[in-house]
């Protein structure tokens, strides 16, 4: 019997979600029908290129009052960002458990692979716990895959520490909902994250919880592909994947600065895109290579996402940062701690600031040796070959994954 994979997110709607999915599906190898539920379908095109069948999952995401009010949600630690997100309201829970327990069955799901999905993971084990054959696999970045054994959860930025529903009051909830359903209560929040089977892709870089993992847990961030050493390029390479765009400061700034300038942006509406082209700036329409990168940039312009964050740490190149949220502002702190980044947060994104922070950057010296050397340990520490890396650490979960499919038939 053909093994059933289903690809699962639940959270933020970014590219690199997508990405570490298809990696993973790609690593698998041939042989398995596959199946994406995702919450934003924007990028499902790259699971189905590799014959997924996608659907639309129940998306977790912050209410609109709470994106229009901050203090209505909690950022002290990922346990504030989960409430936020709809663990702390019952109906979001519920939805979500009925959903993927539906399509578990429905789909004949012999592995799940869950990428920022706790309600995936939550609602397979409950399936396992009533004998369903199938394994479940957790992966993704470090600061979204806490370990599961951790109680509580710890604060990750230090002037960052408002709790509006404590982390008991989350775990209670999710208990009493998943009571409802059968499911046996779980110890402690960070419990959502037990899976069969583990796969962090980050470097320990950015992984708030590295020093609570496992030594040599982790596994090579997803970055498209792999990250030559920079060489010679002198254009700044600019990928903006939602909507820092909106911003017309920053759309200015990245016209006007004179420096030569590349990029995808795949969040920016077409008027945008047409002010950007008319500036001179040179836009791809689709993701770019890691070499061409490499090649061609002297200096990345992003929010501080991990999986462009990792490529430009692994191939040496300097960093400006203009991070949209708490995941990309720990990301862009620990770049800038590194020595080769330059962040502005929020209230300082002027026109004229990041026109200034872009040229200076460019051209600092120190800033290209940091990052430089930093590369240069890096590739070393990873090895030459992380897509045999990835599928070598996948192998004992796909004969798992097998085997439950062969039970089940």
């Amino acid at each position: 019997m053909m093994a059933g994979v289903l690809c699962a997110c639940e959270m933020g709607a970014g590219r690199g979600h997508v990405t570490t999915l298809a990696a993973t599906a790609r690593a698998l190898g041939p042989g398995v029908r596959l199946w994406a539920a995702l919450p934003s379908l924007r990028h499902a095109g790259e699971l189905e290129a590799q014959g997924a069948k996608v659907v639309q999952a129940p998306a977790l995401r912050y209410t609109p009052e709470a994106r229009a009010d901050p203090a209505r949600a909690g950022n002290a630690s990922w346990a504030d960002y989960l409430a936020a997100c709809g663990l702390a309201r019952a109906d979001a829970v519920r939805r979500g458990l009925t959903f993927w327990r539906k399509l578990i069955v429905d789909a004949d799901v012999s592995l799940l692979v869950a990428d920022y999905a706790p309600l995936a993971l939550l609602a397979a084990r409950g399936l396992q716990a009533e004998g369903w054959q199938m394994v479940t696999l957790a992966t993704g970045t470090g600061y979204g895959l806490p370990p599961a054994t951790l109680s509580p959860l710890p604060q990750l930025l230090p002037d960052f520490d408002r709790v509006v529903q404590p982390e008991a009051e989350t775990l209670a909830l999710l208990n009493r909902v998943g009571g409802e359903a059968g499911l046996a209560p779980l110890s402690h929040l960070a419990a959502l994250y037990s899976a069969d089977h583990v796969l962090v892709r980050s470097l320990a870089l950015f992984d708030p919880y590295a020093a609570a993992r496992p030594r040599g847990s982790l596994l090579a961030p997803e970055t498209g592909g792999a990250v030559p050493k920079a060489h010679g390029g002198n254009a700044v390479f600019v990928y903006l994947s939602t909507s820092e765009l909106a911003d017309p400061e920053l759309v200015e700034a990245l016209a006007e600065v004179r420096l030569p300038r590349f990029g995808y942006l795949p969040g920016a509406s077409p008027e945008v895109l047409a002010r950007l082209a008319a500036s001179g700036m040179e836009l791809a329409e689709g993701p770019l290579a890691p070499s061409e990168i490499a090649r061609r940039a002297r200096l990345v312009l992003c929010a501080g996402q991990h999986g462009m964050l990792s490529l430009a740490a692994l191939a040496g190149l300097p960093v400006v940062a203009l991070p949209q949220q708490l995941e990309q502002l720990f990301n862009a702190r620990r770049a800038e701690a590194a020595g080769f980044a330059r962040l502005l947060w929020r209230g300082a994104r002027q026109r004229d600031a990041v026109r200034t922070v872009l040229r200076d950057a460019f051209a600092d010296p120190v800033l290209a040796a940091n990052a430089a050397a930093l590369g240069a340990q890096l590739r070393d520490s990873l090895g030459a070959a992380p897509d045999a890396d990835l599928a070598a650490r996948l192998a004992p979960v796909l004969a798992a994954t097998h085997r439950a499919a062969a039970t089940a038939g």
